[in-house]
């Protein structure tokens, strides 16, 4: 879990709205503090306040500022029992669109990890896509199975852990449909043919390896194993799950990052623009249950951008 330190890499997901309410919440100074400047003038000794230059955004400093003043709150030893407020560590993260009903453009990350006393944890991360970087329009692709329990999980996320008004009235049962989401969903058959190939399944994006992360925990539970003993496909065996939002997400290596459509189409296609259109000609028909009327919302509000909605909800990449 301990990082690496690297500064050769690059934020696959970068939350600014997380990130800004977190600070202000906690007092962190994003940009540094201010600087004095002095002078001389005829009327004798004249300061003012000047605030430090930057040429160029420095994420990783920012960065530095918010894990360094949230501390030892942010867990990085895995045996430490639950809850955890916010978590912190290295892992290979799997992206997924989340397919939700009320809420649009929303992305679904899972990280995989084990204690150093061999406790499996996952992490089911929820956030929005136009925080993501390095993936296209051309990834993903709507087919297969979707959950009835996505409304209770974007409740989950909105209300940040303080909400509760769904069918799995517990923690537990609500954290396990959480996983069940960013393990399944997008399966198109009961058989174990997507098992351990993720770039098979509907929604599914890509993974980068190795990546940084630091993330603000909502529910973290320890399943009762007599009570979970029948889960089944990846799911089997789960032991912790925190869900969640990430701060940010960074690779350690500038080209970590899988994209899915390659492995599905070949590396070529995603530059092919006049091709996409005959992805969908083999595409299985889309099996899932019908959601109820509601307005559209999002789960988390996409950052500023001078491009304009339009393009806010594609899958383009952030700019700083």
């Amino acid at each position: 879990m301990v990082s690496s330190g690297s500064e050769v890499g690059r934020y696959v997901y970068w939350s600014d709205r997380a990130i800004q309410r977190v600070a202000e919440e906690n007092g962190i100074e994003l940009a540094g503090r201010r600087t004095w400047t002095v002078g001389l003038s005829v009327l004798g000794l004249q300061s003012s306040f000047g605030q430090q230059a930057r040429v160029t955004r420095n994420r990783l400093e920012e960065a530095r500022r918010v894990k360094r003043h949230i501390g030892t709150a942010a867990v990085e030893d895995l045996d430490t029992e639950p809850p955890a407020s916010y978590i912190a560590g290295v892992g290979k993260v799997e992206f997924a669109e989340f397919a939700a009903w009320h809420a649009q453009g929303g992305v679904v990350m899972h990280i995989q990890l084990r204690s150093a006393n061999g406790r499996r944890v996952d992490l089911c991360l929820f956030g929005s896509k136009d925080n993501l970087r390095g993936f296209g329009p051309s990834d993903g692709f709507d087919n297969g199975w979707t959950s009835s329990a996505a409304p209770a999980i974007e409740e989950l996320v909105r209300s940040r852990g303080t909400q509760n008004n769904s069918q799995w009235d517990d923690e537990q049962a609500r954290s396990v449909e959480a996983l069940k989401i960013a393990l399944d969903q997008g399966f198109s058959s009961t058989g174990g043919e997507h098992v351990g190939r993720p770039e098979t399944r509907g929604f599914t994006i890509g993974h980068a390896g190795d990546c940084e992360f630091f993330a603000e925990i909502y529910t973290d539970v320890v399943l009762d194993p007599a009570r979970w003993r029948r889960l089944e496909g990846e799911s089997a065996g789960a032991e912790r799950i925190m869900v969640g939002r990430p701060m940010w997400i960074r690779t350690q290596s500038p080209d970590a990052v899988v994209r899915y459509t390659e492995l599905r189409n070949g590396s070529g296609w995603s530059r092919h623009r006049w091709l996409r259109p005959l992805r969908f000609l083999s595409r299985r028909r889309r099996a899932v249950i019908s959601p109820p009327a509601a307005v559209p919302t999002t789960l988390e509000a996409p950052e500023p951008s001078p491009a304009g909605a339009a393009r806010r909800r594609r899958f383009t990449q952030a700019q700083d």
